[in-house]
């Protein structure tokens, strides 16, 4: 091309310069085209002369006979280490200087990248300059610079006529055309000799043959249009003919060239263009004929630029719609004509280039071709979208054809035409459809683009299934489709969600499937996939849930949905042996979590109507506690046959513990809603939330005792942690419980009463919790945990004296007026002074010096008590006989309980004496 484009350019400006005719640039432009041609032609023709010259001297070139003689057979070597052969030396370290010249000469180097990346840039400049040294250099020179000089004198001597008036137009036209004529008979009479002379010659007389036509008819008058026309015909099949018999890729090129300005130079002006399209049609049928034999790019391209590049101007400048009927055939048939091209071009490949593929034009006819249609079908409504589709439809059958009668051998030309097939199906669906639609088919595409990338182990094809994927959800959200206003969605909407959640898990399911073709950028994309369908799937059932169900079903509907899509991840995972789908099920607590809190909030507001087992709202929370139990039962069964990391095991251990304490909540929750709506008595609320809070912890103390699963595979978790917060409830509750004085409407009991009996029970069942071991964690302290029941039951027997008092010498039940009783003063001395008895015997039977110390200390609280209270009014009954009750309790337990003996590390001290 670099020939061409040198000599078309020295034409141009020659014509400009030495003709005076207004068309003298285009007349030297052809020239320059036309020598051109057969400038590459003769070097084409040069080549070929030396490969057939390289054939035959190897030909006579004898091959070396095989074989070696026993003389020649090469002893066996010895070895030896290489200390000791003779020239051996020790090899030291690299040293300074050697270092430094590696310094030097990566310097070196870079400077020498840099200097070539200089040369690139003038890399255009040198070729074009080396083009011009060949056409003066190489071939044969002599005869091409004669034929242009040639064309030069005509172009004269034409001229000189003129100005002299020496003979007329049409006998200097006639000189011409008889010297055009003498080239083309010398020429073909010298067509086999060396380095293409004859074709030089050729080319030359058809150049000035059909030049002095288009003359003759355009600038002289001398023949009409038609004539003109008609001749300029006859001169293109003749070259072509010419070319086609010497198999001349260059003549039959300047040919065609010829052939396609033919009309445009002959132009009248009518604007005819079914005479010109079927001109063009015509030549094109011919380049089919010639494709058919060879496979000359050069020739197709020239027809394709032509034809397509003519066309799309005439559209531009002069196409009307009722222009359609007249029009669209030839588009058809052109379109048709290429892409019958591009196939024989790969089929007509010798066997060493055998799937050969111009991809300018596989690729560029059907983008110009399916521009010009958008062109012509711009008013009609479905005319683009079907017009994709037939275009998809035949690409792909053109690919399965292929496939089927060439098999691997046009597979690349096979891919480029489904490639194109899918193209064309992706670009017919936002030109038929809505956006909601768009987005649907886009993403079943991608998925499809996924698998086949997969399967034939093409990274690019699954790169494009994920780029139209994300395209496709894009396109859901395109011009205002997809809204949410006060919860009221387009229904149809929710069909295009569960699209691309369906298409997202497929995506996923195939990336599982193939992982071990998959690159390490593409290794996440799986679990992303599952998580982007998770995330659609929600959002579809949500909005269809929120517009079909009614309001007061919206809560447990929306679990039950949450709940079974989870159940339906852990079926897939099970039959489909998919183990990240299992992990979706982790979304299930969370999620339910989050609609329950956002649902409790609202409710708030709302007067606290809604309460979590109302309308199926039981059965939502059980389905939702199975499958939780299910989803966790499945991870443990996983892990034990795969160990998971550390991260994996603490996230499950969190689940167990979080999914007991979320379904407690919920209980709490209904318990709280039914004490709002029933009113009930103080009595009965402290008795019910005991239950609620002590109920749950007893059970688990009881499985605790049990071996199932998850008791055994996650005691930790149960027994340390799973407790903690309905120890610290039962606290609260304990203490709340305390302020009440044991009243009931039932019958009146001043000891032992329903309140008193619930916080015993509390009492022993927070012992019981420390005989079991409860909360045993490094984390608190086990003599903290060992305190705790017996602070309560400390506590618990005040309470009881306090009530018992309230009951029976009628105190008012607050702290006020019971801390102002004499009688209540004296009752608590006494009390603490019969605990520290009790604790300080138990001291003496246990030999355990620390009990008996924290005896000593309630004696000390007693004694600081009687002091600086009970002292303030010793004149009173109440007090002397707390002075005196005290102080007999004290010298009993000094005679039950002394001090107990140290142990034997410690220096054994007189106990009487300190007791003296």
């Amino acid at each position: 091309m670099g020939k061409i484009i040198v000599t078309t350019i020295i034409g141009l400006f020659t014509g400009m310069a030495y003709l005076s005719d207004p068309f003298g640039w285009l007349f030297g432009g052809l020239i320059g085209l036309s020598l051109g041609q057969v400038w590459q032609l003769s070097d084409r023709v040069k080549g070929l002369e030396r490969e057939v010259s390289r054939l035959q001297t190897s030909a006579q070139i004898k091959r070396p006979e095989v074989g070696t003689s026993r003389e020649t057979q090469t002893a066996p070597v010895a070895k030896a280490p290489l200390s000791d052969l003779p020239n051996a030396q020790q090899i030291t370290p690299r040293t300074e200087a050697a270092q430094e010249a590696d310094r030097w000469r990566d310097k070196r180097f870079a400077k020498d990248r840099q200097v070539d990346k200089e040369a690139n840039s003038l890399q255009f400049f040198n070729k074009l300059t080396e083009q011009v040294r060949r056409f003066f250099t190489q071939g044969n020179p002599v005869v091409r610079v004669g034929m242009l000089v040639l064309f030069f004198g005509l172009s004269f001597l034409a001229k000189y006529a003129s100005s002299a008036g020496l003979f007329p137009i049409e006998m200097r036209l006639t000189v011409i055309a008889l010297i055009a004529t003498a080239l083309l008979v010398i020429g073909w009479f010298t067509r086999d000799r060396h380095h293409g002379y004859g074709l030089i010659l050729q080319g030359g007389g058809i150049a000035a043959l059909y030049l002095t036509i288009f003359a003759a008819g355009k600038f002289y008058d001398l023949m009409s249009t038609t004539m003109t026309f008609g001749l300029m015909t006859v001169i293109v099949v003749f070259g072509v003919a010419l070319a086609v018999l010497q198999n001349a890729q260059g003549l039959v090129t300047m040919a065609t060239i010829g052939g396609f300005l033919a009309p445009i130079l002959t132009s009248d002006g009518s604007g005819n263009h079914v005479a010109l399209f079927s001109f063009y049609l015509l030549l094109n049928l011919g380049i089919l004929a010639i494709a058919w034999f060879k496979a000359w790019r050069l020739l197709n391209w020239i027809g394709f630029l032509f034809t397509f590049v003519i066309t799309s101007l005439w559209s531009v400048q002069s196409y009307q719609p009722q222009f359609y009927s007249s029009t669209q055939p030839f588009l058809v048939a052109f379109f048709l004509l290429y892409l019958t091209v591009s196939v024989l071009f790969s089929t007509k490949q010798p066997p060493k280039l055998t799937g050969l593929v111009d991809g300018s034009l596989v690729f560029g006819l059907p983008m110009v071709a399916f521009g010009l249609q958008t062109l012509l079908l711009k008013d009609s409504e479905y005319g683009l979208p079907i017009s994709a589709v037939i275009l998809a439809a035949l690409y792909l059958a053109l690919a399965a054809l292929l496939m089927k009668k060439y098999q691997q051998s046009h597979r690349l030309l096979s891919e480029c035409f489904i490639a194109l097939g899918i193209i064309f199906l992706t670009l017919a669906v936002p030109l038929a459809l809505d956006a909601s639609w768009t987005s649907a088919t886009w993403c079943i595409e991608a998925a499809g683009l996924v698998w086949i990338g997969a399967r034939q182990q093409r990274w690019l094809a699954r790169a494009a299934g994920y780029v139209l994927y994300m395209a496709g959800a894009v396109a859901l959200h395109a011009n205002g489709h997809f809204y949410l206003s006060g919860l009221q969605i387009i229904a149809d909407q929710v069909l295009s969600l569960v699209i691309l959640a369906l298409a997202a898990f497929c995506i996923g399911l195939i990336l599982q499937r193939h992982r071990t073709v998959l690159t390490h950028y593409e290794m996440p994309l799986e679990s992303l996939s599952i998580l982007i369908g998770l995330a659609w799937w929600y959002v579809a059932g949500s909005i269809k849930i929120v517009n079909e169900v009614s309001h007061e079903y919206l809560f447990s509907g929306i679990i039950l949905f949450i709940s079974l899509s989870s159940a339906a991840c852990l079926l897939l995972s099970r039959r489909l042996h998919w183990p990240n789908v299992l992990n979706a099920a982790y979304s299930l607590l969370p999620l339910v979590v989050l609609w329950s809190t956002v649902s409790f909030v609202v409710s708030m507001f709302d007067g606290g109507s809604l309460h979590p087992f109302q309308n199926l709202g039981g059965l939502a929370f059980a389905l939702f506690a199975g499958v939780q139990y299910y989803f966790l039962w499945l991870k443990g069964k996983q892990h034990a046959e795969s160990p998971a990391s550390k991260s994996t095991e603490i996230l499950v251990k969190g689940w167990h513990a979080l999914t007991v304490w979320g379904l407690w909540l919920a209980l709490i929750w209904e318990v709280s809603w039914y004490q709002n709506r029933q009113h009930w008595s103080d009595i009965t609320s402290i008795l019910v939330w005991f239950a609620v809070f002590a109920g749950p912890l007893l059970l688990l103390m009881k499985l605790l005792k049990r071996d199932m699963w998850p008791m055994v595979q996650h005691r930790s978790v149960y027994k340390d942690w799973v407790p903690v917060p309905l120890v610290l409830m039962l606290l609260l509750w304990f203490f709340g419980a305390s302020v009440n004085s044991g009243a009931t409407q039932w019958f009146h009991l001043p000891i032992l009463n329903p309140v008193d009996l619930a916080q015993l029970a509390l009492v022993i069942l927070m012992a019981y919790a420390v005989q079991q071991n409860i909360m045993a964690t490094k984390a608190v302290r086990q003599e903290l945990i060992m305190s705790v029941p017996l602070v309560l039951g400390f506590v618990w027997l005040n309470l009881v004296l306090l009530r018992g008092l309230h009951h029976f010498i009628e105190v008012p039940y607050n702290a006020q007026a019971l801390w102002q009783s004499d009688t209540v003063q004296m009752s608590l001395s006494i009390l603490w002074s019969l605990c520290a008895l009790v604790i300080m015997n138990v001291s003496r039977r246990q030999q355990s010096r620390n009990v008996w110390l924290l005896g000593v200390s309630v004696l000390g609280v007693v004694l600081l008590k009687l002091f600086t209270i009970d002292l303030q009014d010793s004149g009173n009954l109440t007090r002397i006989v707390s002075f005196m009750v005290v102080g007999g309790l004290m010298l009993l337990i000094g005679y039950l309980s002394p001090i107990p003996s140290r142990a034997p590390t410690e220096p054994e001290s007189d106990n009487r004496e300190q007791f003296s």
